[in-house]
């Protein structure tokens, strides 16, 4: 019987909400209302690309651990990677090295961003993967004890490819879930 009492309230409930004269929120609150909803659907893009930025510099500093230039963590003597640096010419080492660096990073950042976000930087997306990767590349050459310069420019590309292929990848992903 409880359940048919409940029912019934609900109803009679509803009943009330309907015939009660209709109230405007106040011009303050429906403006406020519109405002948050607004940021949330459309966040500025400094916040994003700050945002993005950081997700790739802390997954960059974690990725350097493997490489044995830096000397930091793991990557202080690497045998597959001497050998594959000497079996590479160094053009195409670069390019895998600046894929491998970025491609971590820049899936990261397509898990954080929500989809706003995502929205929001999609035309500018590439040009921010350009700064970035330009960005790296001469933190690296800074801080690199033994960078050829002229060499390593590929590097560049490879890690343009490696962020366009990286976030790309886990957007495709993220729309074809639900």
């Amino acid at each position: 019987m409880r359940k048919a009492d409940s029912e019934q309230e609900m109803l009679r409930a509803f009943a009330e909400f309907i015939e009660a004269d209709p109230t405007t929120p106040p011009k303050e609150l429906d403006e406020a209302v519109l405002r948050m909803v607004a940021k949330d659907l459309r966040p500025a893009p400094w916040k994003i690309f700050a945002k993005l930025t950081l997700v790739e510099v802390a997954a960059g500093l974690v990725t350097l651990t493997l490489c044995p230039q830096f000397g930091l963590g793991f990557g202080t003597h690497n045998e597959f990677l001497h050998h594959l640096h000497a079996a590479t010419s160094p053009m195409v080492f670069y390019l895998l090295c600046g894929v491998l660096f970025v491609t971590f990073g820049a899936a990261l950042g397509g898990l954080v961003l929500t989809r706003p976000e995502i929205r929001a930087v999609s035309q500018t997306r590439n040009r921010y993967f350009a700064g970035y990767s330009l960005l790296a590349y001469m933190v690296l050459v800074v801080l690199g004890p033994e960078v050829f310069v002229a060499r390593s420019l590929t590097w560049i590309v490879g890690a343009m490819v490696g962020n366009v292929f990286g976030y790309g990848a886990v957007i495709r992903l993220r729309k074809a879930l639900p």
